[in-house]
């Protein structure tokens, strides 16, 4: 699973990676699992390796809606100098990245980068492998309002346009306790996808 839980924000590097830690483990085709910015990570490996990627499963993130604007960005760095005291004392506890504040606010904004629409629709569009999205219903560190239910409507003309790209699942809880507490609507999908690759799609 690709995530942003660790190193400074590096796109590229994180794409490289995934074709990193498949070669150390001898592995030639992967079903990719990807949260947050490591969804992002993953929508790009699949639909760069068509011929490698048996499908992607990404956890409420890779959503292309343009949220990043210069009062967010300056709104982000804001929240991470504000926390940043207290990320050192939770990272034994595995709740926050091994990153600065500083790094922390880079990758978000690099996110949101990433995430505008003209820079991930295509990607998403030009996808030819299964990819089940597992999103959140609830809020996201930071966010106001309906801010998130706002990005996550971003991928419904995705669905609309792609038909390898689906909703797995619509889950209660939010961004930050998916993977914890909606495991099991994150393994469905992956075995969703799983099977359309036995079953030769």
């Amino acid at each position: 699973m690709v995530s942003e839980k660790r190193g400074a924000p590096h796109f590229e590097a994180a794409v490289r990676d995934v074709d990193a830690v498949l070669a150390a483990r001898g592995v030639d085709r992967a079903l990719v699992v990807g949260w947050s910015y490591g969804a992002v990570v993953g929508a790009h490996w699949a639909g760069r390796n068509p011929d490698r990627a048996i499908g992607a499963v990404l956890v409420d993130g890779a959503a292309p809606y343009d949220w990043l604007d210069d009062a967010m960005e300056q709104r982000i760095r804001k929240l991470f100098r504000r926390i940043g005291w207290l990320t050192p004392l939770l990272r034994p506890t595995g709740l926050t990245p091994r990153m600065t504040a500083e790094e922390q606010a880079d990758s978000n904004i690099e996110l949101g980068k990433l995430s505008r629409e003209r820079e991930l629709g295509p990607v998403l569009d030009g996808i030819t492998v299964p990819v089940r999205y597992v999103l959140a219903s609830g809020t996201s560190f930071g966010s106001k309002g309906d801010e998130q239910e706002k990005i996550r409507a971003g991928l419904d003309p995705i669905f609309e346009r792609n038909p390898n790209i689906r909703l797995g699942a619509k889950v209660a809880s939010n961004h930050g306790a998916i993977l914890k507490k909606d495991f099991r609507a994150i393994a469905e999908s992956v075995r969703e996808v799983a099977a359309l690759e036995r079953g030769g799609r």
